[in-house]
C-alpha cells in the first residue's frame, strides 16, 4: 500500500458521506446547485431542517459546520438564497480565508440578527463569538478528537444565547464513516472522564485506527457479517498466537529438562528392544539377558541427570511442575481457539441472517419518518416565537451542564440526530 493511502481512503471517505460529487472518481457533469444539495441526503436533510426552522423560528440563528469541502460552501448558501428564501446579505461564511476584520463582520451582524446562517470551517473553533440567536448547530462532519467538537458546540451552546435550548444536530450518512467517527469521539471522551475520576496525568486519546472499523456503520448484511467474522478472526489469532508466545517462552526455560528427559526415554526404548532379544527364546537370549543391568544403569544414570537438572532450576526459582501445568492448559487453550476458528463459518451465516432482519426491521421502522415532520413539533415544545422559553423537561439541567462528567456525545442510527442543549 502506498504511503499515506489509509488516509486518503479517510478523506475520501468523509467527502463523499457529505455528496457523492465529492468524490474523488466522480468526472461527469458539474452538477447543478440544486443537483449538488438533493443528491445528497446529508445537505438535503441540513437544508430542509434550515428551512423548517425559518418558517418556525424566524429570527433563529443557525451554524452549518465542516472541517471540509469548504470550497463548496458558496453553493450552499446560493442554495439558501434560491431555493429557501433568504436574502443574501443573510448569510455568512467564515473560513480560514476570511480575514480577521471581516469575521468580526460577520460575528456582528450575526449577533444582531442581520446575518441568519452562518457557514463555516473550522476557522469558526475557537474566538468566535456566535451564541446570540443560535437555536441549532449542523455538524456536516465530525473532528476527530471531542475537544475540538466541545470547541464547535461552545459558538453557540454558551452563556449569552437567548435561548434556553440550543440543538446541535450530528447529520449521518448511513453506509459511511461518520457513525465511525462518533462512536470513536464516544470512546475518547469515555477514556478521558474515567482517567479524569482516576486522577491521571496522562491519556492516549490518539487518532483513530482503521482496525476498529464498526460494523453498525454498515447496512449490507453481507458486508456486516464478512467484516465481523474477519474481525472475530483476527481476535482469535492474536489470542492463539499470544499463547503460543508464552508457551514458546516457557518452554525454554523448561528445555533442558526436556533434554535430558529425552535420553531417558531413548534408554528406556535401548533396555525395551533389549529385553525383547532375551525373551525371543534363540541361542544368544541369554546373552542378551546379561546386558539388560547395563542398560538399567543408563536409564538410572539419565532418570538421575533429570531430578539435577530440576533441583538446578528450582535454585534458580523455576518450578518444573509449574512449567508442566502452564505448558498442558496453554495446549488446552490453543485447542479450544482452533476449534473457535473453525466454528467461524457457521457464526457467518447466523450473522447474516441476523443482520437480515436486523436491517428489514430498520427499514419498516424508518420508513414513515418524517425528521422535518418532528422538527416543526420540536420547535413548538422547544421555543416560542416571541421569547422562545424552553417548554420541555426532556432538556438537559444546567446543574449538569456544569458538570464535565455528565456531558455526552449521544447518536442515534438516523441520517441526522439532535442534542437539545439546555444553557
Amino acid at each position: 500500500m502506498e504511503k499515506g493511502a489509509i488516509l486518503t481512503h479517510i478523506l475520501n471517505a468523509r467527502l463523499i458521506a457529505i455528496s457523492p460529487y465529492l468524490s474523488p472518481f466522480y468526472d461527469d457533469e458539474e452538477p447543478t446547485i440544486k443537483e449538488f444539495v438533493e443528491n445528497s441526503s446529508k445537505l438535503k436533510l441540513t437544508l430542509d431542517l434550515i428551512r423548517q426552522n425559518k418558517k418556525d423560528i424566524p429570527e433563529s440563528g443557525q451554524i452549518i459546520y465542516s472541517e471540509l469541502a469548504v470550497a463548496q460552501f458558496p453553493k450552499l448558501k446560493e442554495y439558501l438564497i434560491i431555493e429557501i428564501g433568504y436574502k443574501p446579505e443573510e448569510i455568512g461564511i467564515i473560513t480560514g480565508a476570511t480575514n480577521k476584520n471581516q469575521r468580526i463582520s460577520i460575528q456582528n451582524d450575526f449577533i444582531e440578527g442581520k446575518i441568519k446562517v452562518v457557514i463555516g470551517s473550522e476557522a469558526i473553533q475557537e474566538g468566535m463569538n456566535l451564541q446570540e440567536n443560535t437555536t441549532d448547530v449542523y455538524m456536516l462532519t465530525l473532528p476527530y478528537n471531542f475537544t475540538s467538537l466541545r470547541q464547535v458546540e461552545g459558538r453557540a451552546w454558551r452563556q449569552g444565547n437567548k435561548n434556553e435550548n440550543v440543538r446541535i444536530n450530528f447529520m449521518l450518512t448511513n453506509d459511511s464513516i461518520d457513525v465511525f467517527m462518533l462512536q470513536k469521539l464516544q470512546s475518547k471522551q469515555a477514556r478521558y472522564l474515567e482517567a479524569m475520576k482516576k486522577g491521571a496525568d496522562v491519556l492516549d486519546i490518539s487518532d483513530i485506527s482503521t482496525q476498529e472499523l464498526k460494523t453498525s456503520i454498515i447496512t449490507n448484511p453481507e458486508t456486516r457479517a464478512n467484516i465481523e467474522i474477519e474481525l472475530m478472526k483476527k481476535r482469535i489469532e492474536s489470542e492463539k498466537n499470544k499463547h503460543l508466545a508464552d508457551s514458546a517462552f516457557v518452554l525454554r526455560k523448561y528445555e533442558d529438562v526436556l533434554k535430558v528427559q529425552e535420553l531417558v526415554t531413548k534408554a528406556e526404548h535401548s533396555y525395551n528392544r533389549i529385553e525383547g532379544y532375551s525373551k525371543n527364546g534363540d541361542a544368544n537370549a541369554e546373552y542378551w539377558a546379561t546386558q539388560l543391568p547395563s542398560y538399567q544403569s543408563t536409564i538410572d544414570l539419565h532418570k538421575a541427570q533429570v531430578q539435577e537438572t530440576i533441583e538446578k532450576l528450582a535454585e534458580k526459582g523455576i518450578d518444573v511442575t509449574e512449567i508442566e501445568y502452564q505448558t498442558k492448559t496453554t495446549e488446552n487453550k490453543i485447542t479450544e481457539l482452533d476449534k473457535k476458528l473453525d466454528k467461524l463459518p457457521d457464526i457467518k451465516k447466523d450473522l447474516i441472517v441476523q443482520y437480515k432482519k436486523e436491517k428489514d426491521e430498520s427499514l419498516k421502522l424508518n420508513q414513515n419518518v418524517d425528521s422535518v415532520g418532528e422538527r416543526r413539533e420540536e420547535n413548538l415544545r422547544l421555543f416560542t416565537i416571541t421569547d422562545r422559553v424552553v417548554t420541555s423537561d426532556d432538556s438537559i439541567k444546567s446543574d449538569q451542564i456544569n458538570d464535565d462528567s455528565t456531558w455526552n456525545l449521544q447518536y442515534e442510527e438516523r441520517n441526522s440526530n439532535s442534542i437539545p442543549r439546555k444553557r
